[in-house]
């Protein structure tokens, strides 16, 4: 049974819309159908250790979607440690957080925090995308 959680995605795309300045949201998977036109992100794509796939939805102007790698690592088993050479998955009350915060960039994060977190990697790569496309002026 997954949470449940109030629907703030559409009000917070009509906020930021109604500011008029570019935006970018970022969720999970499952928010998929509430989502327009989201880009996939995966740490594959930026060498971590884990494919926590997020969603990412641009506005006012547009985010390109990189190449998704095909996954040829192994998945870590829930509840037990990433071995080497598998990919990590860091939900809900996992072990290994020093593994953890080595596989997503993260030294300073909580196991809290972790499960939470988007890996600094996408953050740069949305920024980047933006000043490409806009210029370093506009931030």
């Amino acid at each position: 049974m997954q949470n449940e959680h109030p629907d703030l995605l559409a009000p917070t795309r009509d906020a930021l819309n109604a500011v008029g300045v570019p935006w970018v949201i970022e969720n999970v998977m499952g928010a998929k159908p509430e989502m327009r036109d989201p880009v996939l992100l995966c740490g594959a794509y930026f060498g971590l250790n884990t494919y926590r796939h997020r969603l990412f939805e641009a506005g006012g102007w547009e985010l390109k979607e990189p190449d998704h790698p095909e996954h040829i690592r192994k998945q870590t088993k829930m509840g037990r440690r990433r071995k080497p050479g598998e990919m990590g998955i860091y939900v809900g009350n996992f072990i290994g957080v020093d593994d953890a915060k080595a596989d997503m960039g993260v030294p300073w994060m909580s196991r809290e925090g972790i499960r939470e977190c988007i890996p600094p990697a996408y953050t740069e790569f949305v920024g980047r995308a933006f000043i490409e496309q806009r210029g370093a002026d506009t931030c």
